[in-house]
């Protein structure tokens, strides 16, 4: 049996202008377009009317990866689209591991194309909060377990490291922000700078610089929301939030002035 390709695809924070060139020719390429139905909303712009497109429910993953490997079987050149990069909270791992359960590797071709993941959009809107070491913690606890969560929230804080944070808040999820703010104060002082995001390079962008002790009071904070807390080398100026790499320490910045 010839199986067709299935290219995985992060379509970005949502922008279609912001999709690479290989990741606009791949959509544009597949016979069957498959993901999550708001992130297939998102680049309808760029399909076509002869393309077939399978649109998923929230939860409906394995169903997703399961549908692209049926096609697959059938011939089809596949496209299966997750936001941001698909090997970040995306699709790329389930895959595998769907492929890897029914004895397909090495037969179902499988491409893996990058893209831009929301912390990187937020941080680049942001200035530049992320230039050194840092982490991404999601606190939907939906496949992870909360104690687990709150076990690398301490790490995180007591490393030092840049701390990003998806999935803040959801209809069902109104206090792990909160939760996840307290925890983090037992070792972060509370004017830590930070920044929520959310909609960034999509019509209805907001963003706001503010403190970790305030993370938890803002009405953008969704489960699409990004939050960056700085480390304790982080400083806002009048327009950016700036996390120092460290140059200062080594060179003379003011050399050549």
């Amino acid at each position: 049996m010839d199986y067709g390709k299935i290219y995985v695809i992060g379509t970005g924070p949502g922008d279609t202008e912001h999709l690479s060139k290989k990741a606009l020719e791949a959509i544009k390429e597949a016979q069957t377009v498959i993901g999550y139905s708001s992130y297939i909303k998102q680049i309808d712009g760029i399909l076509s009317e002869e393309q077939e497109k399978l649109p998923f429910n929230m939860k409906d993953e394995i169903k997703r990866c399961e549908a692209a490997v049926k096609k697959s079987a059938e011939g089809k050149t596949v496209a299966l689209v997750s936001g941001g990069d698909a090997g970040i909270y995306g699709m790329s791992g389930l895959l595998l591991e769907i492929i890897d359960k029914e004895s397909l590797t090495r037969k179902v071709p499988v491409e893996f194309i990058p893209g831009i993941p929301a912390f990187c959009a937020v941080a680049a809107a942001a200035g530049a909060p992320i230039t050194n070491d840092f982490c991404v913690i999601s606190l939907s606890n939906l496949l992870t377990p909360w104690e687990d969560i709150e076990r690398r929230l301490r790490a995180a804080a007591s490393g030092g490291f840049v701390i990003i944070i998806y999935n803040p808040r959801s209809m069902k999820r109104k206090e792990e922000l909160t939760i996840a703010k307290n925890i983090l104060l037992e070792s972060i002082e509370k004017n830590r700078p930070a920044v929520i995001a959310k909609a960034v390079t999509r019509r209805g962008e907001e963003i706001i610089i503010t403190t970790l002790e305030n993370i938890d009071k803002f009405d953008i904070v969704t489960m699409n929301t990004t939050v960056i807390i700085g480390n304790e080398n982080t400083y806002v100026n009048d327009l950016y939030m700036i996390t120092k790499r460290g140059y200062g320490n080594k060179y003379d910045l003011n050399k050549n002035r």
